[in-house]
């Protein structure tokens, strides 16, 4: 797990780069400017706002790549909704508004990353909920948002079945006809390559687990 660390302000960027060593791999930068000129990726970018060399959301916003598949969290003084809301929009999981706990940061962080941990469907099959995606033999498989919805129901429904209504409200949020989830789940079943779910008539669709 790597972490890049970009604050300006030296006593909170030592301080919470030695905290994050202490459980991740961690790189800090004191501007936009030196976190630009790295070629490194990294898991999570925690990064403040208005740095001395410009605004760090504008930044990722010209290049989008530096934090593709990356988990970003904004720490920042600056916490009007305007700030917040571009934020989000970019992509970042979470605003914290300073001063903070600097143990609140690594908590966030153990919560993440369990959050957003590679599921095991299968002995080779395994679904990630950050990046909504299956991964077959170490090979990604891209899912549409609705079958990334459908099956993370499944998944939290933990073996037991989902009824039609709750598919129906989870994914689409408004009535469907029974055609447009078979549909979808006979693509998701052509994506997993192997077939992991279930259906029972008046049940609903369930997930197998197999080892």
């Amino acid at each position: 797990m790597k972490i890049a660390l970009i604050e300006d302000e030296s006593l909170i960027r030592e301080t919470l780069h030695e905290l994050l060593q202490t459980e991740y791999e961690t790189e800090s930068f004191e501007n936009i400017k030196e976190f630009l000129k790295t070629d490194k990726k990294f898991d999570i970018i925690v990064g403040d706002i208005n740095l001395p060399d410009g605004n760090l959301l504008n930044e990722l916003r010209k290049f989008p790549h530096l934090i593709e598949n990356s988990l970003l969290i904004i720490i920042s003084a600056d916490g009007n909704i305007e700030n917040i809301k571009k934020s989000f929009d970019l992509g970042a999981v979470d605003f914290i508004k300073k001063p903070f706990e600097f143990e609140e940061l690594l908590l966030r962080i153990e919560r993440f990353i369990k959050k957003n941990k590679n599921i095991k469907l299968s002995d080779n099959i395994f679904y990630s909920p950050s990046k909504k995606v299956l991964i077959i033999d170490n090979e990604t498989v891209n899912l549409t948002f609705k079958e990334s919805a459908f099956l993370e129901l499944l998944i939290e429904k933990n073996g037991a079945y989902a009824t039609f209504e709750e598919i129906e409200n989870t994914v689409w949020g408004e009535p469907i006809m029974a055609n447009t989830l078979a549909a979808l789940v006979k693509r998701l079943r052509k994506k997993l390559k192997k077939d992991l779910i279930e259906s029972k008539r008046y049940l609903g669709y369930r997930l197998i687990k197999s080892s």
